[in-house]
């Protein structure tokens, strides 16, 4: 998602026109840049980088998934890390 700096967003009727067509090249666009980046590996944030995930844990057994909520303590780890590394 970008700044709008021009124009103005539509409305929720207009923009529901849209919507197909934004959920399927959305999950197209997703797909190439997962596939473009999957096999990274050892990868070192670094200053400037903007990360965003969300840190699920996966049952198969009960087929549930759970969100994590330990974030901040697996940031701090991937940021000392970073710094041992990069400085």
């Amino acid at each position: 998602m970008g700044l709008l700096s021009q124009g103005s967003p539509l409305n929720w009727e207009e923009a529901r026109k849209y919507a197909d067509h934004i959920r399927k090249h959305g999950i197209i666009q997703f797909l190439n840049i997962y596939n473009k980046v999957k096999d990274r590996q050892r990868d070192v944030l670094k200053w400037g980088d903007e990360v965003e995930y969300m840190l699920v844990e996966l049952d198969d057994n009960d087929e549930k998934v759970r969100l994590v909520l330990n974030g901040g303590d697996v940031l701090e780890t991937l940021q000392e890390q970073g710094e041992k590394i990069n400085p």
